[in-house]
């Protein structure tokens, strides 16, 4: 039996990134809100204490099984997405970055109107507070606390002076005027502590009394009747329930939940609804196509100077004693500590590599399911990653059955273009042109296995294929458009149905230029923004200020 609940003028669906952001805003107006999420709550030491991120990954983690993926290893794979509320920002590395400026012109020039740089850069203001202040680039008083990252120890500077000697500028603000160059890493915490779109929006801007919570609630469809969205149906614990809308239902639930729950309710490509046993209501044929993702590759080096590889009893306790003080330390360590923003090619208008370091080294063990297990390496040494920013494949998220808990099938090729492989292998090389600068040489030795063991190009482009990981970036799969595959409009509006729109990273035309929670972040602002001073706001809820 299904229990029909109060009807609500919104639905949110998904609590991660985006989707706590527009629930928030919506509920800041004065609508009521029921934002319904299928995973936990945030409140768990594990998601608040940054160093803790491994556990959180293996606790709080759909674990979504991808197909084998014969351009690498073909290998099982599972790709991150937070099971929790703030999804995957609740289980990232919490590194800031908006991006690039050509990459919101570039979606305005796809035909994204309202899209452009200049368009949703007063969205990334209001959504942050940045520790070095408002400026003509960012914002002072948003719920978001971004600062630059507090670890100013010996590995980390002389990453700085290795790239500076490779002959990028020091760029103290990436998120500013310019995006090039290296600087130390930006991170969103709030006194050593995440600080993410769930923690910070629903506590902080949500009107008290307009915004109803439901966690452990896992949507089975969209209800859809006169072609106009009218509510959803859920499971909550065990009971199946439904909710209606005065107004809209939102999906936020992430490159893969979004098309996946499209499909379920019938909304995508005939040909792949029929093959999964589901009723075509609209032939959408872009929901789940169009997915990217950036291609990840580490690398290794011996350290000569201590680091936490082999934990002092001293370094752990002054750990803990910085956190306690003032929440910094290693307990507030993020994996990322320096990034430069990089280039395969100097002709290249803007970055498509970002070269990132890590002041120790990992292990990264893969279990029968393709589920990694993050651990310290034995040895003392640095963790190096280049990451392709500009990835040519695309892949596509499709149901495997109609049964509202199959998992989806998520197909992608990292390396099928030719070309990603010649510019993950540029990458890697650049990476370790600037290890070879003297900053670095003087306290290296050497690469660890295997990569040590590569002599040639081809043991490196074999290195590259057995190694290249997803970044757990994935975007695209809703995409924003006017073009045949488009899912939303610029309004970010569902093309064929009424009052029901997608919100997430999924609406990307194409990837940004580096880590994608705060571009992700900056959709649920927009998405806010025009749903409020749009002709559907019946109501006349007030218009977000720009």
């Amino acid at each position: 039996m299904t229990k029909t609940e109060t009807v609500f003028d919104y639905i949110v669906v998904g609590g991660g990134s985006a989707g706590s952001v527009v629930a928030a805003r919506l509920a800041e107006a004065g609508a009521d809100v029921l934002l319904l999420e299928a995973g936990v709550s945030d409140r768990r030491i594990d998601v608040r204490i940054p160093a803790a991120v491994a556990l959180a990954y293996q606790k709080v983690n759909w674990k979504y099984p991808a197909e084998p993926d014969p351009s690498r290893t073909g290998r099982p794979e599972a790709w991150m997405a937070g099971k929790v509320m703030g999804g995957g920002g609740s289980i990232n590395s919490c590194v800031y970055v908006r991006g690039n400026r050509a990459d919101y012109d570039g979606w305005a020039k796809q035909g994204c109107t309202g899209w452009d740089y200049d368009s949703v850069l007063p969205a990334f203001k209001r959504m942050e507070t940045w520790a070095g202040g408002a400026s003509e680039f960012r914002g002072g008083s948003g719920p978001i606390a971004v600062n630059v990252q507090t670890n100013h120890g010996q590995a980390n500077m002389a990453f700085m002076e290795a790239c500076r000697q490779a002959g990028y500028p020091v760029n103290p603000d990436y998120n500013g005027r310019d995006q090039d160059g290296v600087g130390l890493a930006q991170v969103n915490h709030r006194r050593g502590t995440r600080s993410q779109s769930s923690r910070e929006y629903l506590r902080r801007v949500a009107l008290r009394g307009k915004l109803t919570v439901r966690t452990h609630s896992y949507v089975h469809r969209i209800l859809v009747d006169g072609g106009a969205a009218v509510g959803v149906q859920y499971r909550h614990h065990g009971t199946v329930m439904e909710a209606r809308v005065r107004e809209e239902v939102i999906l936020s639930a992430g490159a893969i939940g979004s098309p996946r729950l499209l499909q379920l309710s019938g909304i995508g490509p005939k040909a792949a609804l029929s093959s999964a046993g589901v009723e075509t209501l609209l032939h959408l044929p872009g929901v789940g196509e169009n997915l990217h993702e950036h291609p990840y590759l580490m690398q290794r080096w011996r350290s000569k100077i201590p680091t936490i590889n082999k934990m002092r009893v001293g370094t752990a306790a002054k750990g803990l004693a910085d956190y306690l003080r003032d929440g910094s330390g290693l307990l507030a360590m993020t994996m990322v500590q320096v990034q430069c923003m990089a280039r395969t090619e100097p002709s290249l208008q803007t970055p498509d590599l970002q070269l990132q370091f890590v002041p120790f080294a990992i292990t990264r063990a893969v279990d029968e399911n393709g589920m990694f297990n993050v651990q310290p390496a034995k040895e003392e040494g640095f963790l190096a990653s280049s990451t392709f920013l500009r990835p040519r494949t695309r892949g596509s998220v499709t149901l495997r059955g109609s049964a509202p808990d199959a998992t989806p099938r998520i197909s992608y090729q990292f390396l099928a273009d030719p070309d990603d492989v010649r510019d993950c292998l540029l990458g890697l090389r650049e990476m370790q042109r600037v290890m070879a600068q003297p900053a670095m040489t003087a306290i290296t030795d050497g690469q660890l296995e295997p990569e040590a063991n590569c002599r040639n190009d081809s043991d490196w482009q074999d290195y590259v294929r057995a190694a290249v990981t997803p970044s757990y970036h994935p975007v695209g799969t809703c995409k924003m458009g006017v073009d045949d595959l488009a899912v939303v409009d610029p309004e970010l509006r569902v093309h064929g149905i009424n009052n029901l729109r997608v919100a997430d990273a999924s609406i990307m035309p194409t990837i940004t230029t580096g880590n994608t929670n705060a571009p992700s972040m900056m959709i649920g602002e927009r998405a806010a923004e025009l749903i409020l001073s749009g002709s559907a706001n019946r109501n006349g809820f007030p218009h977000v200020s720009r």
